[in-house]
């Protein structure tokens, strides 16, 4: 049986976007730009009143790398857990993507350490 997102948790998903965007010091209208939103659909989104749209979720998941599981897990997933799963289900060739796509991250956040 399917089921439907309940008030809670959409008014949770609007808590933990309005937690990301204070992190990030910015104002709603600001956080709505960078992601070229209309901020009064932001605003909805963030108050609890509406339900963020998958390909917004992804939109932040890539701008942001915020992993998608942040808006709709109730609990905190274990990475390391996460990483045996990855390496216990997935081909040589996926993995072998995964850990470049792993690396990048790294360096990206390398160099971004050596700017400041």
């Amino acid at each position: 049986m399917d089921r439907m997102i309940s008030d809670e948790e959409v008014i949770e998903i609007g808590r933990k976007l309005k937690a990301l965007r204070e992190k990030r010091g910015l104002t709603q209208q600001e956080f709505a730009d960078e992601l070229y939103w209309d901020v009064s659909s932001y605003q909805k989104i963030e108050s609890g009143k509406a339900l963020m749209t998958l390909d917004k979720a992804v939109q932040i998941h890539r701008n942001y790398d915020v992993d998608l599981n942040y808006f709709v897990a109730d609990d905190l997933y274990d990475e390391d857990d996460v990483l045996k799963q990855i390496v216990a289900n997935a081909s040589k060739e996926k993995t072998a993507r995964l850990m470049i796509r792993l690396f990048e991250y790294f360096i990206r956040l390398l160099k971004s350490d050596l700017k400041e």
